[in-house]
């Protein structure tokens, strides 16, 4: 069908059948990171202080510690890696040690291990429980606490990438990058249920749920996993699924992320990666009450192969001219532009501008991902170390988020009070942007029962992600006025938000993190722990 534009209500209509690329806001860049996906946790003990010099002439070098490492120490780490080991003073360290986010910049590991296989892992751990030296795990440098780094030793499994299919199943290296999943998979005329943003990790993502743009049609990220290979505390290697270590199987579905053992490669069931079709529309701001709520009546309720988001953003200092509406079907066509014009119906005006385009699945992925018309390649960040490339074009983001899930819809008060944190943004200075997004749930993600997986939200009609950017050089002050409005806006919503938070987008600052995250599924990850870490080797602030 050739492409149409017509006007309608004073707004701009395009509808076509095409798969060009454009039409709507770019995800990755309205969410910050996109979804977010953990994979960082602290590891026990830290090391040693210096002993005292002795009182007269000149002080001797301080010895090491009992256990320390000392600069043989790392070398034989480094010499038994089949993988590589970035130290400081290294040509790649500062390339190294560096995450998504700049806000975490001024952490400076004392090495960084990209390990090869789950033997490198495993040499790393004994390293580390030996030395006393505290680890990060890091998959793709996500983290929102920038727990995927750290003053210790940084494991990170971005070298074993693979991306293999059998039959329907797919295995997929710890790794990879959640673009190059799609890539792969879908030349085969495969996908699985994941995120929008093209360099997360897909083990920090899937082992805390994964909630992404087909989640209600496929389910989680994490539903689609029947087995993982994970180097627990004790340093074994251990194949897990429904029938072997169930229990760790079971908690690894949503509550895995570096909480018993670091996981090197999963194995996952696929689904079809038919064509589908992105929309995207906008209302003035003047619109925005209505257009809440009648999203909240829409899109949770929606076929289960259609996914709606909403954003409310606006930039520092400035007015917020629209709120927009995206989203993917995975339905028919004409069902869909249906099911578009009942909700412009029930808005009360049509959109000022709406975009429909049915498109390969994979050129789907980008758009979502804010990386339309680039190539693969491009579609990482630039770099030669494992997970970039040297044509790599996304950009880092210095950005803080929080997060709520809704389990009933929010009323003119509440929406009164998104609205007016949204317009508050213009009272600040400094540059950047804030925005809260609503992500539908429903579907396929709450057929399956909260104590069937860790991922213990089940019931939700939407999560909300608060999110709020800056530049990065921005002074102390300027984050700390920024960050305030992010707290504020989470305070505001505390009378109609369930209390529950995502455990991907990793908020420091839950008073009572164990239950917004896991609910009534806490106490037998609390068994889990004790059974597989009892030591609690793995001991970061949000561990069990």
């Amino acid at each position: 069908m050739d492409e149409t534009t017509t006007t309608t209500g004073g707004g701009a209509r395009e509808r076509d059948g095409g798969a060009r690329d454009g039409g709507g806001p770019s995800r990755r860049r309205l969410l910050g990171a996109g979804a977010a996906a953990l994979s960082g946790t602290l590891l026990a003990g830290a090391v040693a202080g210096r002993a005292t010099g002795a009182a007269q002439g000149p002080v001797p070098k301080a010895p090491a510690a009992p256990g320390a490492p000392r600069a043989a120490d790392w070398a034989a780490l480094a010499k038994g890696l089949d993988g590589t080991l970035v130290r400081p003073g290294d040509r790649d360290y500062d390339a190294a040690r560096t995450l998504f986010n700049p806000r975490f910049d001024a952490v400076r590991p004392a090495g960084v291990a990209y390990c090869a296989r789950p033997e490198d892992v495993r040499g790393c751990l004994e390293f580390a429980r030996r030395h006393g030296v505290p680890v990060a795990v890091r998959s793709g440098g996500h983290s929102y606490a920038g727990w995927s780094s750290g003053p210790g030793l940084v494991v990170d499994v971005q070298r074993m990438a693979a991306v293999s299919l059998s039959g329907g199943t797919a295995t997929v290296g710890a790794g990879a990058k959640l673009i190059d999943v799609y890539d792969r998979l879908t030349a085969r005329g495969r996908t699985v249920p994941a995120g929008s943003c093209p360099t997360v990790g897909v083990s920090g993502l899937a082992l805390g749920g994964g909630i992404g743009v087909v989640s209600r049609a496929y389910g989680l990220t994490s539903d689609s996993v029947t087995g993982a290979r994970i180097v627990t505390a004790d340093g074994r290697i251990r194949d897990v699924d429904a029938k072997r270590d169930p229990d760790l199987f079971w908690a690894l579905r949503g509550g895995g992320n570096a909480q018993f053992g670091v996981v090197t490669e999963l194995r996952m069931r696929t689904h079809a990666a038919p064509e589908c079709t992105t929309f995207f529309l906008s209302w003035p701001w003047a619109r925005a009450a209505a257009v809440v709520r009648e999203w909240q009546r829409w899109a949770p309720t929606a076929p289960d192969g259609i996914w709606a988001n909403l954003h409310l953003a606006a930039p520092v200092g400035g007015r917020p001219g629209s709120v927009r509406v995206g989203g993917l079907a995975l339905t028919g066509r004409a069902d869909l532009e249906n099911r578009l014009d009942r909700l412009a119906s029930a808005v009360g005006a049509a959109p000022r501008s709406e975009s429909v385009r049915t498109r390969p699945f994979m050129d789907a992925m980008k758009v979502m991902g804010g990386v339309s018309g680039w190539t693969v390649a491009q579609a990482h960040q630039k770099g030669a170390l494992p997970g970039r490339t040297p044509q790599g074009k996304v950009a880092r983001e210095s950005y803080a988020a929080r997060s709520d899930f809704y389990t009933r819809p929010v009323p003119a008060d509440g929406v009164k009070a998104l609205i007016a944190r949204v317009e508050q943004l213009a009272r600040l200075s400094g540059g950047g942007a804030g925005s809260i997004a609503l992500d539908a749930m429903g579907g396929a993600v709450n057929r399956v029962r909260a104590a069937d997986t860790a991922f213990v939200h089940r019931d939700a009609l939407f999560l909300a992600q608060y999110i709020v950017s800056w530049p990065d050089r921005a002074s102390s002050a300027v984050v700390a006025r920024h960050r305030a409005w992010l707290d504020g806006t989470h305070a505001a919503m505390r009378p109609w938000a369930s209390g529950r938070a995502y455990q991907n987008y990793t908020d420091p600052a839950l008073r009572d993190w164990r239950r917004a995250y896991y609910g009534g599924n806490l106490d037998r990850l609390v068994k889990v722990k004790k059974a597989y870490d009892p030591q609690r080797l793995f001991r970061h602030a949000h561990a069990f």
